[in-house]
């Protein structure tokens, strides 16, 4: 979005108290729903015993973070309040690390590590993290290109951690391992 169709839609929102407050619970509630449903599925991996899926599940989502994290630093982008000189829907003290969106980069591991172990919970993750994006661009906190680039880090990531457990497994000779 460029300058007037953010400021248009924070406009729009603000005119609108129901509708802002309608879109910070979908922002919030669904931030909130991807973490406590990956928390869940990781205490019930626990529960069971299942301790490799539990591992990688945990791992791969976790290194996303600290990686996808040191990348935003570094890149260190302004975000688009601060570009624009605007005010967000929903404050923020943050001028920059923008790129990418760690909420998008998060959301999207975590819906990949999860489809590995159980498809229709990681299904039901990839939707709310698409949510989460687009929360994150209306509210006027990232650009389309932060929120895009934070999914694409994710699932990459997540991807490319589950080859490298395979890889591994197959290299220590735990071949039961690698169906999981």
């Amino acid at each position: 979005m460029n300058e007037q169709q953010y400021r248009t839609v924070i406009g729009w929102f603000n005119a609108r108290p129901a509708a802002k407050k309608a879109l910070r619970a979908v922002s919030t509630g669904s931030a909130v729903a991807v973490y406590l449903l990956y928390l869940g599925l990781l205490a019930w991996l626990a529960w069971h015993a299942m301790w490799v899926p539990l591992g990688v599940t945990a791992v791969v989502p976790a290194a996303a973070f600290v990686v996808g994290t040191a990348l935003r630093a570094a890149i260190n982008r302004p975000r688009p309040y601060t570009k624009y000189g605007f005010v967000p829907l929903f404050p923020k003290d943050k001028t920059g690390q923008s790129m990418p969106s760690r909420h998008c980069f998060s959301a999207a591991a975590i819906a990949a590590a999860v489809w590995y172990v159980l498809p229709p919970l990681g299904a039901v993750l990839a939707v709310l993290a698409v949510i989460i994006a687009v929360s994150r661009v209306v509210t006027g906190v990232h650009f389309v290109s932060d929120v895009l680039a934070g999914l694409a880090f994710g699932l990459v990531f997540a991807v490319a951690g589950r080859v490298a457990y395979i890889a591994a497994a197959s290299a220590l000779g735990f071949y039961a391992i690698m169906v999981i």
